[in-house]
């Protein structure tokens, strides 16, 4: 038996790191189009912008791995049935429990390994990468201009643009916002038709030269009534130190996918706790207008108030007023405190959806190489593209169902823990009945027609 299950591991390796490859490969085509477009066109080092890469390898291996798992199992299995080697087993009195127990034990031992690396490695993977992307925007501020988006150039200078060209740095409807402080209500407001943004290399500089436009400013904010239009038909902004070189900012603020498990449920408990402040404020409110209305039907208050009513109507509508404004103001604080309460829970499921998605990635290694022996037993004649077919097909229901049921639950529509294990609760759901099929070598499609029965009968 030991010798059986060296045999199936030894298949199984050979195909996932054949899947792991490709199907890494795949899903880092679009950061290999960032890469390339950052040491070409934007002048970023190439040893930053390699770094960038192999950080962003994270999240990827995180996805890629379990379907790896996946393609193993499907080629593996299918190769061994293909050369009826499975069949021998069988015939042998070996049933498919002795091919699953070794595959399944090897990706328990793959999913343990995914799971130290989700909570290790992978958190402060990607802080280091926002950290970086952070760094690099900073001291790059002309490589992130985007067209149709604000973009802070420093602390007082903010550029609009419609299109503009990468390659030539030309722009079109171009707006401009300079303030000499921040806060400032009369900034210096210029407009263009169209420019361009030339580098200076050597001086780090950048040059908006800048087209059929106008100038709007108020020489003193204290004159409103003084406002200053300035038409140009060429206009150059000049900014120094615009290409500085990438310094560590050292920033400490990190995201939920940036945190390990610890960290997540830290978070997750800590807009709980504001939750539940949030909760009590609103209570204290509700409370104090209850009792004060309450207070209102005693005999010595009302009588109180008797004697002190007002003769006048004036001070009488004065008074409804106030006692009105009273009550409009505390139904507006519970309304305010509600809508913080309901952030705090979507905080707190964001928190936890990225908690459970760290352990039901990992998981779904063992789902899948349940999944994958009876569907590798079954399309053994099909050939290794119909495995990988197959794969790709599991996987895109796995993971729709994961991308679903985070969008579900940031919305508070749906629990976090069973958002993220609703595709391996789904898969399971299938994986174990094909399974027993398998091993009883029935159909997995079985009907009974009523005059099969009752001919059987007779």
């Amino acid at each position: 038996m030991r010798l059986l299950d060296r045999h199936l591991v030894r298949a199984a390796v050979g195909p996932f790191f054949f899947g792991l490859f490709t199907i890494t490969f795949l899903l880092m085509i679009d950061v290999l189009f960032r890469y390339v477009d950052m040491f070409v066109s934007k002048g970023v080092p190439f040893t930053v912008a390699t770094k960038v890469l192999i950080l962003s390898l994270g999240y990827t291996l995180a996805l890629s791995v379990p379907m790896s798992v996946l393609i193993a199992v499907l080629m593996s299995v299918g190769q061994l049935a293909g050369d009826n080697e499975v069949t021998a087993m069988k015939a042998s009195g070996v049933s498919l429990w002795a091919v699953l127990r070794p595959l399944l034990l090897a990706a328990a031992f793959i999913g343990g390994g995914l799971t130290a690396f989700n909570h290790y490695v992978y958190p402060e993977a990607n802080h280091t990468l926002v950290n970086l992307l952070y760094d690099i925007k900073r001291s790059r501020p002309m490589m992130e201009i985007r067209p149709r988006m604000f973009t802070d150039l420093n602390d007082g200078t903010t550029i609009y643009v419609a299109e503009k060209d990468e390659t030539t740095g030309h722009i079109t409807d171009v707006s401009i916002v300079e303030k000499e402080k921040a806060g400032e209500l009369s900034p210096r407001v210029t407009t263009a038709d169209w420019g361009r943004i030339i580098t200076d290399k050597a001086t780090g500089a950048m040059v908006l030269e800048l087209h059929d436009g106008e100038i709007h400013e108020m020489p003193d904010p204290k004159q409103p009534h003084k406002y200053q239009v300035i038409r140009f038909r060429q206009h150059d902004i000049r900014m120094a130190d615009m290409e500085r070189g990438i310094e560590d900012s050292r920033r400490k603020s990190r995201g939920d996918r940036e945190m390990n498990l610890v960290d997540l449920r830290e978070a997750a408990d800590r807009q709980r706790e504001r939750l539940e402040d949030a909760a009590q404020h609103v209570a204290n409110l509700n409370t104090d207008v209850v009792q004060w209305q309450f207070r209102l039907l005693e005999l010595e208050e009302r009588e109180r108030l008797r004697a002190r009513e007002p003769a006048n109507p004036a001070e009488r509508r004065t008074r409804l007023s106030a006692t009105r404004r009273k009550l409009e103001h505390a139904a507006s604080q519970s309304r305010a405190q509600a809508t913080v309460a309901a952030s705090h829970v979507r905080k707190a499921n964001k928190f936890m959806v990225e908690f459970h998605k760290k352990l039901a990635i990992p998981f779904a290694c063992l789902v899948f190489a349940l999944l994958g022996v009876p569907m590798a037993v079954t399309t053994s004649r099909s050939g290794k593209g119909v495995s990988v077919s197959l794969a790709m097909g599991v996987y895109l229901i796995y993971y729709l169902c994961l991308v679903g049921g985070e969008k579900l639950s940031d919305r508070g529509m749906l629990d976090p823990a069973l958002s993220m294990w609703s595709g391996n609760l789904v898969l399971m759901a299938v994986g174990i009945p094909l399974f027993l099929r398998s091993v009883r070598e029935t159909s997995y499609l079985q009907f009974r027609w009523p005059w099969r029965r009752s001919g059987a009968a007779a």
